[in-house]
């Protein structure tokens, strides 16, 4: 980018003279033009250097405020007057006039014809271009072969940050310092105000910032995902010499996202073999082959080790109210599983994390006693919406003491969180609880109980008559009470031997003692399940 400032500072246009002393001189100059009419607004480019004699203004330099307010309206860069031929002097409010919009008035040196400095600008913003467009091949063919050679994303920044000159420092999508150039290194007080510069000003304002190389700090992203990018802070700006240029960072932005990507994938397909381990584990009740305690390096390379407690927790990312495109899940999966590990690891570096062939689940597994994990995981539910836009959610298993047993604490805690997710729940963490018997009738179908009913009770199974149902009843009430005779007697308000002659004739229909044990306990849940299903 060519300034005002730039050009006026060249000695080959030391002569010309800046006329209003409160002008943008940042404004950058991409061409240079000539013109004697004052209509030229609408056949002019931004960042125009406009060149005039203003031979149409030497008797109305009111008009002139007209024609500097169109120009700037454009904007144009500057407006260059020769005074030498028709407009001798400037009056002062057009000055005050051009210093209010910050815009530039050049004074063109009698010795300069308008073709000659057209001319020579020209060139040199030609030349300007060129340079710094081979600088920016210069970069990417350095980044390139740092990439061919295989050098990590840390050495690659440190060389680049060698070869600009500039401090810089990457930042990871969940707003943590990934790398940081050596000059950090002896540093701190750097860091802290880049890093407080990235947090309060730049991701409040990022939509609507714009790269500004005047500036001390500025943040570039690094599109390693499309989703969640990384973050390049590069510092000391002020101090950044001619050719470096937007078109040379963005070659080395390309390559460290490369670079970025390769090594996520490189993760991600290290942790597909951990998986592979862990569902073996989880699908299977007689556990892994080789033994834990025989062997454990091989499972320390899988991220488990022999304890004495295993709890596993199942977290889920909540479905979103948008369509969700199959590189959105697929980025938001890879970074929701980095972003639990990093936290997770800080709290406890024998957490593990899995997938198991959901794209939108995780399995965590504890491996040592955390009294306040539920806590920690609510903590989770909340850090995790600062970064993505979905919630989680959470099933807990019971802990269990043998490594044979994971796959048991995995099968509670997710059933506990696709129950809890089928009920309609969001951002929830539901602990694992036994069923009751009713619970679990309620996963049989009714066309698969109800001939067991029938086949039990016969005629008292779903009685129509008033007196099988006063049957049904009495043998309800007398196996609640365990099959005493003066306690049902009591509870229905019926003589004893009335109780006697029911039960017998219970007995009859039945064709079963009802004291059998067996009997009892057919004769028990098939009533039950005939009130269950006529409650439905």
């Amino acid at each position: 980018m060519v300034s005002i400032k730039e050009i006026l500072s060249l000695e080959r246009f030391s002569n010309f003279t800046l006329i209003n002393n409160k002008a943008d001189l940042s404004r950058e100059i991409t061409s240079v033009d000539i013109t004697e009419t004052p209509d030229v607004k609408d056949y002019t480019s931004q960042n125009t250097l406009m060149l005039t004699t203003a031979m149409n203004f030497r008797d109305d330099q009111e008009a002139l405020i007209h024609f500097i307010d169109e120009l700037n309206s454009v904007p144009v860069a500057a407006l260059g007057i020769k005074l030498s031929r028709f407009l001798h002097t400037i009056d002062d409010k057009v000055i005050k006039h051009a210093d209010a919009l910050g815009f530039p008035l050049i004074e063109i040196p009698e010795n300069w014809k308008l073709g000659q400095a057209t001319h020579s600008i020209s060139t040199y913003i030609s030349k300007n271009e060129t340079e710094k467009l081979y600088y920016a091949l210069e970069v990417q063919q350095r980044m390139n072969s740092m990439l061919i050679k295989e050098f990590s994303v840390e050495r690659m920044l440190n060389q680049l940050s060698q070869f600009l000159r500039l401090p810089l420092i990457l930042v990871n999508p969940f707003y943590k310092v990934e790398v940081t150039s050596n000059d950090f290194n002896n540093n701190q007080k750097l860091l802290k105000e880049n890093m407080r510069y990235f947090n309060t000003v730049y991701l409040p304002e990022k939509e609507h910032l714009n790269v500004d190389f005047n500036s001390k700090i500025a943040v570039f992203e690094v599109r390693a995902f499309s989703y969640f990018p990384y973050y390049l802070i590069v510092s000391n700006l002020e101090t950044i010499s001619y050719p470096f240029s937007h078109l040379a960072i963005e070659q080395a932005i390309n390559s460290l996202s490369f670079a970025l990507y390769k090594d996520s994938r490189i993760r991600a397909t290290e942790q597909e073999d951990v998986n592979l381990l862990f569902s073996s584990l989880i699908n299977t009740t007689e556990g892994s082959p080789i033994s834990l305690e025989s062997n454990p390096e091989f499972f320390e390379r899988y991220h488990l080790i022999d304890s004495s407690y295993y709890k596993v927790i199942i977290c889920g990312i909540d479905p979103g109210s948008e369509i969700e495109n199959s590189e959105y899940v697929s980025e938001r999966y890879q970074l929701t599983f980095e972003w639990l590990q990093s936290v997770l690891v800080t709290l406890d570096p024998n957490i593990s994390i899995f997938g198991f062939g959901d794209s939108n689940k995780f399995a965590i597994l504890l491996q040592d006693k955390h009294e306040y994990y539920e806590a920690y995981c609510r903590h989770l539910q909340q850090e995790y919406k600062k970064f993505f836009k979905e919630s989680l959610s959470f099933g807990i298993g019971n802990e269990v003491s043998d490594f044979t047993q994971i796959h048991s604490s995995f099968l509670e805690a997710l059933e506990t969180f696709d129950l809890s997710k089928k009920d309609g729940m969001t951002e929830f963490l539901e602990v694992y609880r036994p069923r009751n018997f009713e619970e679990l009738l309620q996963l049989l179908p009714q066309d698969k109980v109800r001939p067991f009913v029938h086949s039990t009770l016969g005629d008292l199974a779903f009685p129509s008559n008033t007196k099988d149902k006063e049957l049904k009843k009495t043998l309800q009430i007398y196996m609640d009470n365990q099959c005493d005779i003066t306690k049902t007697s009591n509870e229905i308000f019926v003589h004893r031997n009335t109780v006697k002659y029911r039960i017998n004739k219970c007995e009859e229909m039945l064709k079963v003692n009802v004291m059998d044990p067996v009997h009892s306990l057919n004769i028990r849940l098939a009533l039950f399940i005939s009130q269950h299903i006529q409650n439905d």
